[in-house]
């Protein structure tokens, strides 16, 4: 499933003790499981919502989306044009993240990776 992200600008708003909430255009990228990044060149990092990190989160999420998608089993994976790409796995017990236009569009990744949708036109 692609998501209707392309070409906004990836942004931190807020790297929250709980959720960690990033922004692209007027979605909002809201991340509650480990978010990896993996670099076109150096080492992959892992981060948890609320856990500090050996190096700025937005610097390495800064860039614009080249492709945001959802793999069958719910694994979020977003590229930027930096060759950066972001990737969250479902998890078994809570929601791993989800994109929203508030009021507008939703899709969730639930417990065990099954997906809630809820698109702009519904």
């Amino acid at each position: 499933m692609r998501l209707p992200i392309t070409g906004e600008r990836l942004t931190v708003l807020s790297p929250g003790p709980y959720v960690i909430l990033l922004g692209a255009g007027v979605y909002e990228i809201h991340i509650e499981g480990e978010l990896v990044v993996h670099r076109a060149i150096g080492s992959t990092s892992h981060r948890l919502a609320g856990e500090s990190g050996p190096e700025d989160l937005s610097s390495a999420v800064d860039g614009v989306i080249v492709s945001a998608t959802v793999e069958s089993n719910g694994e979020l994976r977003i590229d930027l044009d930096s060759g950066h790409r972001i990737v969250v796995e479902p998890d078994q017990y809570f929601e791993a993240w989800h994109v929203t236009d508030p009021g507008r569009y939703l899709v969730a990744c639930m417990p065990g990776g099954e997906l809630a949708v809820w698109p702009k036109d519904a």
